[in-house]
């Protein structure tokens, strides 16, 4: 018997998406999912299983590149409510550089596709920038689910992206800023770890499975290791006790204090996160020969709004 030749596809391929590129640092990973629910009976237990709805997921790690900032954030607080997806579908294209006939670039082309994943943001000097972040991908609502190309389309096309700018990613040294000395300028052991975390909810219809998906929330936080505060310091920052204490029922942000985290302008590009209205939460203590004292202190935020219009919980700066 003749071994089966593997038939061997590999390559690099970028993302774009509403206007903008986005280029990875370890790959892309498309995942089909389908979800299903099970066929019982008495006598022989499970005798079936069968299509509930289905999507598709596309993740990855954006390579760093500050530049656009705002592709990775598209959701402000003020659209909570409203679809992810938006009002106009907007295709998602994964663009090889190499495959097809000629060995020179396909694409797959989502016709409906959103940002699903924020990607957490590592402010150090020691890694880049991003975190995972996921796309989730739909049929058009005004497609049948069974018509050809009504989930993905498969097509030959030569690479021909030009935005990439490798000066654009940027590894820097951070320093976090919280109302007044001691906590005006605090460093941190292992860099500043911030979070816009997109709670949604799905829209499923009987004989079409998932329609839609509703920005539910959008809450931000931040954790960090202090490498100068004392162990008094901190826990007055937390304000566990004394005359600050944070009774049940207040609000731990109601100092209306934003935390403030920039980098030192280490190349050509410096870039500074702001959480609006943030307030410590918690934080860990270690008591070890070999570790430092604190473990993380975490930050969140707190919404405001006015004249009725909802204020950004975060901004992001490049200068």
């Amino acid at each position: 018997m003749q071994p089966i030749l593997p038939t061997i596809i590999q390559g690099p391929a970028i993302v774009r998406w509403n206007g903008k590129s986005y280029y990875s640092k370890d790959g892309l990973k498309t995942f089909f999912r389908r979800e299903t629910f099970k066929i019982n009976t008495d006598s022989d237990g499970q005798i079936d299983e069968r299509a509930r709805l289905q999507f598709t997921e596309i993740t990855f790690q954006p390579d760093g590149q500050v530049s656009n900032l705002d592709k990775f954030f598209p959701y402000g607080t003020g659209q909570v409510g409203t679809s992810i997806f938006g009002q106009t579908s907007k295709p998602l294209v994964i663009m090889t550089r190499f495959g097809g006939t000629a060995n020179t670039g396909q694409t797959i082309t989502y016709p409906r596709a959103a940002v699903s994943s924020i990607p957490k943001l590592r402010l150090k000097s020691t890694d880049t920038l991003f975190g995972e972040m996921t796309f989730t991908a739909l049929d058009l609502p005004s497609v049948q689910p069974n018509t050809a190309g009504a989930w993905q389309v498969l097509s030959d096309a030569v690479f021909a992206d030009t935005s990439f700018d490798e000066t654009a990613i940027i590894t820097d040294s951070y320093t976090a800023s919280f109302g007044n000395a001691p906590y005006n300028a605090i460093g941190s052991m292992s860099g500043f770890e911030v979070e816009v975390a997109m709670e949604t909810e799905r829209i499923i219809a009987d004989d079409f499975g998932l329609t839609d998906m509703i920005l539910k929330s959008l809450t931000a936080t931040a954790k960090f290791t202090p490498s100068n505060l004392t162990e008094a310091q901190v826990y007055a920052l937390l304000a566990n006790q004394g005359s600050g204490y944070v009774f049940p029922g207040q609000s731990i942000a109601r100092g209306n204090t934003n935390l403030v985290i920039a980098g030192s302008g280490n190349g050509a590009r410096t870039l500074t996160v702001t959480l609006n209205n943030a307030g410590p939460k918690q934080a860990g203590f270690i008591y070890s020969s070999t570790k430092h004292r604190f473990d993380a202190v975490e930050f969140t935020t707190r919404r405001t709004w006015t004249s009725g219009a909802a204020n950004p919980l975060f901004t992001l700066s490049v200068v």
